[in-house]
């Protein structure tokens, strides 16, 4: 793939050089403080989201002097910190917290639609399909997912951390008005470690494109993937970097061409990274994709828990 027709400017180099210089900084969209969710998930960032299915008691833990607060349910003290009961009823609902100093961080809590409301492999007329009983090597992460997220239009533009939308990570298939998701939250919180690092390594972007996030496993199948790959169970997200709007990886490696080998400067970066010891709750699967005639290059990543590498390309070829 050429750079002369997918880098063409109008611009000289001289003003894209000024414009970038001037640019205000990336925002990672961190706070002062952190709260912990169900003593598994913490998170500093000012919007996060978090699934619980009907019923399910929500339990957040945060700094002295902390404030909660909930438009639509109650929410009580027990032994140092604050739970949330979710309603019976499937939806989306919004805790606020605010720090000691101010600082307020908006929870979406997704209260989600169960997965034995599944007739005939559809969720609401929404086509689901069949998951594997048997969850691969054992892991609890491949289970089949005991409930989704309800996906009306009105909340696909819905930020569910700093960085990334609800919509982002909707299957591509064709279905109603409202469609189904899912959405880990471990996958949120590497998506947005991934994009802090890749500004710190000089590669300015506000956000990364979400080529695909969530796959039904109906769709999943349809397009000839594996029946345990991370997407069917809301872990994995296939990206790149856009940020002059073409449509296509942008030019990571400086060579002044637009191919896999910029997937490749990616897939390198993500890969040092995640063999810092510090680093190990991030692990997970990573790949490297070629452009198709129905896309560009890629690089995959996900939350399985171990590290999985595929697709590195040492040839450097186009």
């Amino acid at each position: 793939m050429s750079s002369s027709a997918a880098m063409a400017t109008d611009t000289p180099p001289s003003a894209r050089a000024d414009a970038s210089s001037v640019r205000p900084a990336f925002d990672a969209g961190r706070l002062g403080f952190s709260v912990r969710i169900n003593d598994r998930v913490e998170t500093d960032y000012s919007i996060f989201s978090v699934m619980a299915m009907p019923g399910d008691t929500v339990t957040l833990g945060a700094e002295y002097g902390a404030r909660f607060s909930s438009q639509n349910t109650p929410l009580t003290p027990v032994e140092g910190v604050v739970s949330w009961q979710a309603p019976d009823t499937p939806g989306h609902h919004v805790i606020e917290i605010a720090g000691a100093t101010g600082e307020v961080m908006r929870l979406n809590i997704f209260v989600l639609h169960p997965a034995d409301e599944i007739e005939g492999g559809a969720l609401h007329g929404y086509a689901i399909g069949a998951y594997p009983e048997t969850p691969y090597r054992g892991h609890d992460a491949y289970l089949p997912p005991e409930g989704f997220i309800g996906v009306p239009p009105e909340l696909r533009d819905l930020p569910i951390s700093p960085h990334f939308t609800l919509g982002q990570f909707l299957c591509k298939q064709e279905g109603g008005p409202e469609r189904f998701a899912i959405v880990r939250e471990d996958l949120l919180l590497k998506l947005e470690w991934l994009l802090a690092e890749v500004n710190d390594h000089g590669w300015r972007t506000d956000g990364f494109v979400v080529m695909s996030g969530y796959r039904t496993p109906s769709y999943n199948a349809a397009i000839g993937n594996g029946r345990y790959s991370r997407h069917v169970y809301g872990g994995a997200a296939d990206i790149y970097i856009d940020e002059d709007g073409d449509g296509i990886m942008d030019d990571l490696n400086g060579d002044g061409v637009l191919d896999r080998r910029d997937a490749g400067a990616l897939y390198d970066l993500v890969d040092r990274l995640l063999g810092d010891p510090d680093h190990t709750h991030f692990h997970g699967g990573l790949g490297e994709y070629g452009s198709t005639s129905a896309h560009g290059p890629f690089v995959h990543v996900d939350e399985r828990g171990w590290n999985a590498r595929w697709g590195r390309s040492t040839s450097g070829a186009r």
